[in-house]
């Protein structure tokens, strides 16, 4: 059960072989790596870290919206409050709060000499 193989060997491989690898310069002392050269890796690690981080922050700042919209109406809406509402009658009462219809409020603000145009913003803020 031996297979012969159709793969040989030059003339004189092998007792040349020695020879040959003598005749190869010896290869020279590996010196020792610098010191950047070793931390190379950690730097690299820290820097990614960085920006990547820093892109985060700069994709997340972009992306969300501001936490209080900067709208003069809701500086007015709050000074009718506090104006029809001094001593927070409301406050004290939320369940008759919820049972007055925008029609009750727009009468009443037309009652109290409110601008047409004041009623008007106050109507499309809701």
């Amino acid at each position: 059960m031996t297979k012969k193989s159709d793969i040989s060997t030059p003339e004189g491989y092998f007792e040349d072989l020695q020879q040959r690898l003598n005749a190869i310069p010896a290869a020279a002392p590996a010196r020792e790596p610098s010191k950047v050269r070793r931390f190379a890796p950690y730097l690299a690690y820290a820097a990614s870290l960085a920006l990547l981080v820093a892109v985060g922050n700069f994709i997340l700042r972009k992306s969300t919206t501001p936490a209080v919209a900067e709208d003069p109406y809701w500086d007015y809406i709050a000074y009718l409050s506090d104006a029809l509402d001094p001593d927070g009658y409301w406050e004290d009462y939320p369940e008759q709060e919820a049972s007055l219809s925008n029609e009750d409020i727009v009468n009443f603000l037309l009652a109290e000499n409110v601008s047409l145009e004041q009623l008007v913003s106050y109507e499309e803020g809701y």
